[in-house]
């Protein structure tokens, strides 16, 4: 059994990946910003079988880091596996995305990331073991209209996973991210677009749990994940 954090892990893929995980008995800690929904889904992981605590705060803020860190570690004793999911993203022409949008999405998806990944790395180099899995996004292996922020986010969250990757070479401790496309989740409702051939959270988190399960024998750099119907 595995002890595993799972930032942004109230909703969408993090709760997906949660459920996912949960059905094999791992103990998890999911993080996220308000305590209704983590308790929610705290819930409804100990209803199939799960083990799992909470804890709020924002991934952006390295004080929150820090003692979700260590309350993680409270929790479970030790912490072999890391998926840093929590992201945000605001699309559309360059010149009218806001310093506010910008600094958001950057604070979330590249600082949130780095200062999680800097908390548990530590041990996992002085156990010689652990995972790391990032949410990362299709965008992060390439460009599209609208989305220059997010992005370039994602594109910057992809390399330092790969720059990390060369500075694991040698090491049982693992480094890789999921790239989907468009996946259904809470941060399309309202919107009117077409959900039909989007991947679905469960989609991605059966994706998440081959990169956690991965044996011995393997690395497994990323997972681009594209809908069935394109």
């Amino acid at each position: 059994m595995k002890n595993i954090i799972i930032t942004g892990g109230s909703s969408g893929i993090g709760k997906a990946v949660a459920l996912e995980m949960a059905k094999d008995g791992h103990s998890l800690f999911l993080t996220g910003r308000r305590e209704s929904p983590l308790e929610e889904a705290a819930n409804a992981i100990e209803k199939v079988g799960g083990t799992a605590f909470y804890g709020v705060g924002d991934v952006g803020r390295e004080e929150d880091v820090v003692r979700l860190h260590r309350e993680a570690v409270e929790k479970l004793g030790s912490v072999d596996v890391l998926v840093a999911n929590a992201g945000v993203g605001y699309f559309g022409p360059l010149e009218e995305m806001t310093i506010e949008q910008f600094d958001e999405q950057f604070d979330t998806n590249v600082r949130g990331v780095f200062l999680w990944m800097k908390q548990v790395l530590p041990s996992m180099k002085e156990r010689d073991e652990g995972q790391i899995v990032v949410t990362s996004s299709n965008l992060g292996l390439k460009t599209s209209a609208r989305a220059s922020i997010y992005a370039g986010t994602k594109h910057a969250v992809q390399a330092m996973v790969w720059c990390l990757r060369e500075e694991l070479r040698g090491t049982m401790v693992k480094a890789g991210t999921i790239n989907p496309g468009s996946v259904s989740t809470p941060w399309f409702d309202g919107k009117e677009v077409d959900r039909s051939k989007m991947l679905t959270a469960e989609d991605v988190a059966r994706a998440v749990r081959l990169i956690i399960d991965q044996d011995s024998t393997s690395n497994i750099d990323h997972i681009l994940l594209l809908p069935g119907k394109r």
